[in-house]
């Protein structure tokens, strides 16, 4: 029997799902598979994806490339293995890497898009989106390309791809999903839910049109009613990870903090090998401070699943926030080695090294991300560190705190006697989104609240009048830059305007704070004052004051390095990148409306 015969009748054999069959087929000619050419070893490599050995069908697919670098099958099938397991930044590389070799192929084109999205990598699925809404255009192209806006917050462009999609097929859920969920994002909450409603009433439901419904009812302040449709859908799909996220956020920030993971907790007891609802109920406990209740679950985790990657870097994780970074720094350099491509993995790598004083090791794990993502605001902020640690001179460069740190003090908006009177009505329209009892688990914030939508697009006059007050002063905060260089994360963005991609307002009471955090996202990041105690006017004892330069957990060689005083009307505008923070204060109510610019 030929090679071909061979071929064909062992992929015929795997088609019926008969992997030992077609392994013993393909062994007839190949059994020391050394010998073996890429279209066996490719078939090997499905084969062992079938048998779920997800690292020996890597194995296999990577040398049937090795062999036959020029064909796209053998790229393509291993995206599909990479993103089946998860790594969409690899499995988004591979995809490319076959739509290079064949760059008419419609499915792969489909691929990447879906597996950039899936990265984060917005902009790259954006550009192969509307390749395919020319080459392809269908409800899915155009649902494509406004997902893929929508990850950039070009949220505008976005609906007007979501509408496109909607017209090319007004029965696609997907479309229709996708064009609520934008809605959402621009303040369109209304509209939103007639949407959702409209997909009900076809007898379309999903988890994520509950996260959606939940999420447009949050943003209209009808939390109550957001916390029962997520428990709904918890009691539909108790697997669902998202849902059962959403539906314990609800409950922390509407103020049931002792008991807020119940039902998750108990998911997880009932499917106890559900890796994914295990990690994020953790993840949530750790947040909420309830962390050896977090650590005893991830143990017992590993215990069942002693190789899982996931599990392994996200008890780092929690180790190194317990403050027991020699526990922690194994686990993460063994999750690091075996996915190098997971920069998230690595970040986590990273800040153990840093807080071990290694800035020398942390280096070389910042350069290669760095140039991977030269924009991310993380990842320069953790090579301020380690230059920090390493007394290198650019640390100064990058972080002049006198130069890129500036008060500026807001001019009334037209309409306003003084910025008091303007104030005074800002705080009345931002005190009615303020309907939640606490922080939300992932943002920065403790002892508060902070609003669930966006300011850009509240319809709300006085609103609105703040965002425009603030043109000018970031304008001649941009104009201080100078000349742009290239070479410098700061100023190099520059472009002389700038468009605001996120604005909220967060209400801290007596003894809350902000903890150390940086902005990934953003360019320019903000703090303003609308209302503080007078304890906070006062200075005493800097209480309140927002603080640069010290991470979030200790650090050898990384203390604050400037405060500024808050003022009622006063606006603070750094680079993201900065680590910063708040002194707590005594007594009283303090509330902001701080933004993130990004060049436009």
């Amino acid at each position: 029997m030929s090679a071909d015969q061979v071929l064909e009748e062992a992929e015929a054999i795997l088609r019926r799902g008969d992997a030992l069959g077609a392994e013993r087929k393909l062994a007839t000619l190949w059994a020391d598979t050394s010998t073996a050419p890429g279209a066996a070893l490719h078939l090997l490599g499905a084969i062992r994806r079938l048998q779920r050995r997800v690292p020996d069908a890597e194995r296999y697919f990577r040398r049937a490339i090795a062999a036959e670098p020029n064909v796209a099958r053998h790229r393509f099938a291993l995206g599909e293995l990479l993103a089946s397991v998860q790594l969409h930044g690899d499995a988004a590389d591979a995809f490319a890497q076959a739509f290079r070799l064949d760059p008419e192929s419609l499915p792969t084109a489909r691929a990447f898009t879906r597996s950039a999205l899936a990265a984060g990598r917005g902009a790259d699925a954006e550009r192969v989106a509307r390749a395919l809404t020319i080459a392809a255009p269908s409800a899915e192209s155009w649902n494509f390309l406004a997902s893929a806006l929508r990850a950039q917050d070009k949220l505008e462009e976005a609906l007007e791809a979501a509408e496109q999609a909607v017209a090319s097929d007004p029965n696609d859920a997907a479309a229709a999903h996708t064009r609520a969920t934008i809605l959402t994002r621009i303040g369109r909450n209304e509209d939103a839910l007639a949407a959702l409603n409209a997909l009900s009433a076809r007898g379309v439901t999903a988890p994520a049109i509950v996260f959606t419904r939940g999420t447009a009812l949050f943003n209209m302040t009808r939390a109550a009613e957001a916390e029962a449709a997520f428990a709904q859908g918890v009691a539909r799909w108790p697997a669902d990870a998202n849902l059962h996220t959403a539906l314990a956020n609800a409950r922390w920030m509407r103020g049931d903090e002792a008991r807020f993971t119940r039902d998750f907790e108990a998911a997880v007891e009932r499917q106890p090998d559900n890796v994914q609802l295990r990690l994020m109920c953790a993840d949530l406990l750790r947040r909420a401070e309830f962390k050896d209740r977090s650590e005893a679950m991830l143990r017992a985790g590993l215990e069942r699943a002693p190789s899982d990657i996931a599990l392994t870097q996200s008890l780092g994780v929690l180790l190194d926030e317990m403050g027991r970074a020699p526990e922690a720094l194994p686990l993460l350099q063994r999750a690091a080695a075996a996915v190098p491509g997971m920069m998230q993995v690595r970040g986590n790598l990273t800040n153990v090294l840093l807080r071990l004083g290694r800035g020398d090791e942390a280096l070389r794990e910042i350069e290669v991300a760095r140039r991977a993502a030269p924009l991310n605001q993380e990842w320069i902020c953790y090579e301020t560190m380690a230059l920090r640690q390493l007394g290198d001179p650019h640390y100064h460069a990058l972080c002049d705190y006198e130069r890129m740190v500036r008060p500026f003090d807001l001019l009334p908006p037209a309409g306003y006697a003084n910025m008091a009177a303007f104030n005074e009505a800002l705080a009345a329209s931002l005190a009615r989104l303020h309907v939640l009892e606490t922080h939300p688990l992932d943002q920065s914030l403790r002892g508060g609240s902070q609003t669930s939508r966006s300011l850009i697009y509240v319809d709300d006059p006085v609103i609105q009048s703040y965002l425009r007050a603030l043109s000018d002063p970031i304008l001649e905060y941009i104009a201080s830059m100078g000349a742009p260089d290239p070479a410098h994360p700061w100023s190099g963005r520059k472009t002389g305007q700038f468009r605001l991609s996120g604005a909220w307002s967060v209400k801290l009471k007596a003894n809350g704070f902000h903890v150390n955090h940086l902005h990934p996202a953003g360019w320019i990041s903000s703090a303003y004052y609308v209302s503080l105690p007078k304890v906070m006017e006062s200075g005493a004892d800097q209480q309140g004051w927002i603080k640069f330069g010290e991470p979030r957990l200790p650090t050898p060689g990384c203390a604050v390095e400037k405060v500024v005083q808050p003022r009622s009307g006063r606006l603070v505008l750094f680079p993201s990148y900065m680590w910063h923070g708040t002194i707590p204060f005594s007594e009283g109510e303090r509330l902001t409306a701080p933004f993130d610019a990004v060049p436009a």
